[in-house]
């Protein structure tokens, strides 16, 4: 299982009712938000125009005029969803849009590889889009015939005002941007019986969750990556590269279960570049590099209940 899979685990297991029976599922909206979406596009266009063309580059989603300079190069020879650029919208009155980073855009697209266990040949590309409020779609190694769809994005769950909270794309605009606040809030969602190791190793692996593949605000990421670097069992390292020569910090924490986990963070794009499993052993047991990340506007095709084999989007 890659870690993407693992995560997509994470976010079905969150939207389970009877896995989760105190938390308040947020379901309103999200099949009548697509709806709804798809309707108007379907009156102003008729029908959505996809192109797909290949080319030696990286997904590249014209999603926004400013896309491009949000968006590190890749390296893969992948297809690129190309769309007409629509106007860029006007500037958010929500809160946290003070925050910047992309509140109101109804898409987030990231672009991973990741690397099988011990073998360096056995490598999967995998473009993601996660919805704002509609069902997401994940594609591997560009293969558009072969779509998976999933439910609406969740980052983690926590406890929040005495409630517990699943933290979609608006509430991660609402988190702290103090790392201390945000390492107190963690620290308070922390349960017995959910998650492995320390305390410690449980905020560690929500931070992670709250920042791998997230459309979270510079701000909060960067909070984050402040959290996990003061955490006992943690080392940084400045001026390192990761496997695609990116130069950033690298983070490994020895986890009292599991072993080493080693992060790389670009502290001057804000954004996580990859996540290595090193085990107990040091040997590395998997390694997922993010490539490419930003907003966009649409998927290539509809996520579809059969895509994802649910029933219901609430559940899936």
């Amino acid at each position: 299982m890659t870690p993407d899979d693992e995560q997509f685990a994470r976010e079905l297991r969150a939207h389970v009712d009877d896995v989760a029976p105190r938390i308040d599922v947020r379901t309103d909206g999200v099949v009548p938000a697509a709806r709804r979406r798809r309707a108007r596009r379907a009156l102003v266009s008729g029908v959505a125009s996809v192109a797909v063309v290949a080319v030696a580059a990286a997904w590249w989603v014209e999603a926004n005029p400013w896309f491009a300079a949000e968006v590190s190069p890749a390296g893969p020879d992948v297809p690129v969803v190309v769309r007409e650029t629509p106007e860029r919208p006007e500037p958010s009155t929500e809160p946290g849009a003070e925050l910047g980073g992309w509140p109101d855009d109804p898409y987030w697209l990231v672009t991973s590889e990741t690397a099988g266990a011990g073998d360096p040949d056995s490598v999967e590309t995998r473009q993601t889009w996660y919805g704002h409020t509609d069902p997401g779609l994940w594609v591997t190694d560009g293969d558009l015939e072969r779509p998976d769809a999933f439910g609406q994005a969740i980052w983690g769950v926590l406890l929040i005002d005495g409630e517990w909270v699943q933290i979609h794309w608006d509430e991660l605009y609402s988190l702290p941007t103090d790392a201390e606040d945000l390492d107190e809030l963690l620290r308070g969602s922390v349960e017995d019986d959910r998650g492995v190791g320390t305390p410690d190793d449980k905020i560690f692996e929500m931070a992670k969750d709250l920042l791998t593949a997230s459309p979270a605000p510079p701000e909060v990421r960067d909070a984050l990556w402040a959290v996990m670097s003061g955490l006992p069992g943690t080392s940084v390292e400045v001026e390192k590269e990761d496997s695609r020569g990116r130069t950033g910090e690298r983070l490994e924490h020895e986890a009292t279960e599991g072993g080493t986990v080693r992060l790389a963070y670009d502290t001057d794009e804000h954004r996580l570049l990859e996540v290595e499993d090193l085990g107990i052993d040091g040997q590395a047991l998997w390694r997922s590099t993010y490539l490419e990340e930003g907003p966009a506007d649409d998927t290539p095709v509809e996520p579809t209940l059969e895509m994802a084999g649910c029933a219901r989007w609430e559940n899936c």
